[in-house]
């Protein structure tokens, strides 16, 4: 019987773990706050990237890799429906969400009750299992991954420099690719390690640091840019 007053649940995932295949018994869908994975199941291999959300139907059965960095997965039961039936039945992910839906969405979902249901059934309409390929030539990926790796010591005029391109070539070829501008995700990339890193124990300000902040009002400033809460207020309402 699915929960008609869903409680939110913060995972957190450490570093590289490999969950073999296995079988969700219970149907939920996750949004993934921070870090990376990547998922196979019977139809794909997909890597998940922040800011999506996915349905996980009862008895999917997948196996997941977690990437360098760990990862944040919060995860609530679905809404339920008035004829009974179930609300997922296939699994299926979003796009990366836009800075001002997860700023919206995560709050309500966050709040439960009436809000959360709400905030859920809009999460279910943002899903689609069918998104844009994404082409990108060898040398673009490479800055992305190093984006992913390291964003606090990135510099993108060198990478660019590095592979031998103009820092405006870089930006275009960049946002062609992935969607978004190579500074706008290298500060998200920021934030996914410290939120990461803040889960997994280490205190918020050396999280910070470490991610390439200024410091830990610039950590909380970013978290609640994008997602409309610090990270102690996020953590604290998700425990």
């Amino acid at each position: 019987m699915i929960d008609a007053n869903p409680v939110p649940r913060l995972k957190r995932y450490a570093p590289g773990l490999c969950q073999t295949a296995h079988v969700h018994e219970a149907a939920h869908l996750s949004l993934l706050l921070a870090g990376s994975f990547e998922e196979t199941d019977s139809r794909a291999a997909r890597t998940i990237a922040a800011g999506r959300a996915g349905l996980r139907p009862e008895g999917l059965r997948h196996a997941v890799r977690f990437g360098g960095a760990g990862a944040v997965v919060l995860t609530f039961a679905p809404p339920p429906r008035a004829d009974g039936r179930p609300a997922l039945v296939d699994p299926a992910w979003s796009p990366v969400l836009p800075r001002p839906r997860l700023r919206r969405l995560v709050p309500l979902l966050l709040e439960g009750g009436a809000a959360g249901q709400e905030a859920a059934w809009d999460v279910l309409a943002l899903c689609d299992d069918k998104p844009a390929p994404v082409r990108a030539d060898a040398w673009l990926q490479g800055v992305r991954d190093r984006l992913v790796e390291a964003p606090g010591d990135a510099s993108l005029t060198d990478m660019a420099r590095r592979a031998g391109r103009h820092r405006v070539h870089l930006g275009r070829a960049f946002l062609a690719a992935y969607g978004e501008t190579p500074s706008a995700f290298r500060r998200r990339a920021m934030l996914d390690r410290a939120l990461c890193l803040n889960a997994q124990g280490l205190p918020a300000a050396l999280a910070a640091i470490d991610a390439g902040f200024a410091d830990q009002s610039h950590f909380n400033r970013a978290c609640r840019e994008l997602y409309g809460l610090p990270p102690g207020r996020l953590f604290r309402l998700a425990a």
